[in-house]
């Protein structure tokens, strides 16, 4: 499921390619939706699901799991998702590449480039020393005693009448090098969090010494992605806030401090469709920088319409 591509997306931390897939299929078509809300005991274990999907009323329509192309996996989710919908009564689906596939046929664009999107976002994604070119240990050296294992390992390869020797010697003819023999030169770099020295391919993507120095970096990346998205979110409430009281100047200017509560109820509602936020605190802080609860909340709106703040 490319799960060292993990990374923020729309306030949610998604853990693979597939799952960020899916998010933006249903953010395209405006489909309300939640990621591991919540936690189901089926049997003797408990198991949380992916995504949870709503209606506009924010009714729980369905549950979809979201696994890699592997078959063994597949199989357990399956039990999993129908323990689910037989004990809590709930509509329960599960998604691979092939159904991602399947959907996307009705997009303008395709399953392919939004993975690739994913993969090389280096600000969203998190994780990607998990594998390959991205692992942080891609192209570092051995320690000795792996040396000596692989050493004599590789001598008893050659040394015996086996298939392997056999391929060994044709791959290394049509490579057309010696055996031994290392054709691409190696550089001394130095690592860019720590600025210790590593040497590697010249041809090598390698910029940091090891997992604990990129994954500094990833993180920081995405950290500030995610502080940054979530300023912007906060003046958007803000100013929705303003724009809302201004425009029921009667509710706001007649609610006393002991109603607010349902006298902003359809303002909270609204919030919550549109930047999917509920909480009160975190809507105050919206507005104050800081957690003032909902009475100086609602003396600011009324302040607004008194002086009509924009």
């Amino acid at each position: 499921m490319n799960r060292g591509y993990a990374g923020f997306y729309n306030g949610h931390y998604l853990r693979s390619s597939y799952e960020y897939a899916y998010a933006i299929y249903l953010d395209y078509h405006s489909i309300h939706w939640g990621y591991e809300e919540s936690t189901y005991r089926i049997g003797n274990r408990t198991y949380k699901p992916d995504f949870f999907l709503y209606n506009q009323n924010q009714k729980l329509i369905k549950i979809v799991e979201i696994k890699s192309r592997n078959t063994k996996a597949k199989a357990e989710a399956r039990k999993a998702l129908a323990l689910i919908q037989k004990c809590y009564q709930i509509d329960c689906e599960l998604l691979s590449y092939e159904e991602l596939l399947n959907l996307y046929k009705t997009l303008p664009f395709t399953l392919n480039s939004v993975i690739t999107r994913w993969l090389n976002d280096e600000n969203t994604t998190i994780n990607k020393s998990a594998s390959g070119k991205l692992n942080a240990h891609f192209n570092m050296k051995h320690s000795e005693e792996a040396k000596r294992k692989i050493g004599e390992h590789t001598k008893r390869r050659w040394a015996s009448d086996s298939i392997t020797r056999s391929r060994m010697r044709e791959g290394l003819k049509r490579g057309g090098v010696k055996k031994g023999y290392i054709r691409i030169p190696r550089e001394k770099r130095e690592c860019r969090v720590c600025s210790k020295g590593i040497e590697v391919l010249v041809t090598s993507t390698q910029r940091f010494c090891s997992r604990a120095c990129s994954g500094k970096v990833a993180i920081k990346n995405a950290t500030k992605r995610y502080v940054e998205k979530r300023s912007y979110i906060h003046e958007c409430i803000k100013d929705y806030i303003i724009q809302w009281s201004l425009a029921n100047k009667d509710i706001v200017l007649n609610t006393p401090l002991n109603k607010i509560s349902p006298a902003i109820s359809a303002l909270v509602e609204n919030i919550h469709n549109q930047f999917g936020v509920k909480d009160l605190r975190v809507i105050s802080k919206a507005v104050f920088g800081e957690d003032r609860g909902r009475k100086e909340l609602i003396r600011f709106m009324k302040k607004v319409c008194n002086e009509k703040v924009c």
